[in-house]
């Protein structure tokens, strides 16, 4: 299979960079980086079996966002044979056996039979509670898969959860992070 998608070209090496845990992108409103996010999940799924969770604050909103996102980017892309979606319950399935499951945080009960999730995504994260991301945390386990969390928001406010956990606790200064656009720092 080869596929070619033209991307915006300061998340070239965002695409296929898997070594860190954690991906926190900050960006504002038509910055591509929930469009970005969305292709490196489906890049990442097609090249090996895996079971990605995506996940917002609340589940109504995904269709429109998230799960209409991975469509549009699939049919841009020619993969509708090799990737199929089922509107209820919101998934998709890779024909290698890999699929995306999409959850809100509103109905907490919709993650406890989830296995083996080695992939989660949350979009908008500054919309969800410190709580939940910890509960998504203990969702990520697989036995042999390397775990990954990719995060996506707006610029939050410094008493957000997001700034505390990642610039604070992290040690990530945001001003440089603003100045150089991307920093690694330990497992982010």
């Amino acid at each position: 299979m080869n596929i070619v998608k033209e991307v915006n070209p300061h998340f070239e090496d965002f695409l296929f960079n898997w070594d860190y845990k954690f991906y926190f992108l900050v960006g504002g409103y038509g910055s591509s980086k929930s469009y970005h996010v969305a292709l490196k999940i489906i890049l990442k799924l097609l090249a090996e079996k895996r079971t990605c969770l995506v996940v917002r604050d609340v589940y109504d909103t995904i269709r429109d966002s998230c799960f209409s996102l991975f469509n549009e980017i699939c049919e841009d892309m020619e993969l509708t044979q090799v990737i199929r979606f089922t509107a209820s319950p919101m998934q998709m399935r890779f024909v290698n056996g890999s699929r995306v499951l999409f959850r809100g945080l509103d109905k907490p009960s919709k993650l406890k039979s989830i296995n083996n999730v080695s992939l989660i995504w949350i979009e908008e994260c500054s919309e969800i509670k410190y709580a939940g991301f910890k509960e998504l945390l203990g969702r990520l386990r697989h036995p042999n898969l390397k775990l990954h969390m990719l995060l996506s928001t707006n610029p939050v406010s410094r008493s957000n959860w997001t700034y505390k956990f990642f610039f604070k606790n992290k040690r990530i200064d945001d001003q440089e992070l603003y100045e150089k656009r991307v920093l690694k720092v330990g497992n982010v």
